[in-house]
């Protein structure tokens, strides 16, 4: 993988699955604000791979198909020295099922992926107090 610097606070990094993500800083830092920060990223990388893991998870149960719509939210706090490490994040799982909600298998699959196989809340947890709720709607 490599990054690239665009100009002021801008960077291009070039994946090694050939992809290619923007970075940004806000204005008040000295950026365009074009752009998710790396920060950013960092919490866009806990939601894609839990919600990957919770996705697959649900598709091996066979309830998948019943899902009509998973959304994740994320909040965090910070830590007010630098570096400024997230300390707490709590993520929101968000579920409709077109009929009757499949809790049990949900609360398995997200169990699984907090506490198995998503790596990037593995990392997370090493620096923050990691939380989550399930909300259906």
């Amino acid at each position: 993988m490599k990054t690239e610097w665009l100009g002021k606070m801008s960077f291009l990094a070039h994946t090694d699955s050939n992809r290619q993500v923007l970075m940004d800083s806000k204005k008040e830092s000295g950026g365009l604000g074009a752009a998710p920060t790396p920060m950013e990223l960092v919490l866009s990388a806990l939601t894609g791979c839990t919600g990957m893991d919770v996705v697959s998870i649900l598709a091996k149960m066979k309830v998948l198909d019943e899902v009509e719509i998973f959304n994740m939210e994320v909040s965090a706090e910070k830590s007010e020295e630098y570096p400024r490490i997230y300390t707490k994040i709590h993520l929101k799982y968000i579920f409709k099922f077109r009929d009757e909600p499949r809790k049990e298998q949900v609360e398995k699959a997200v169990q699984l992926s907090q506490e198995k196989y998503c790596s990037v809340a593995g990392m997370l947890k090493k620096a923050a107090q990691l939380t989550y709720e399930i909300v259906y709607l």
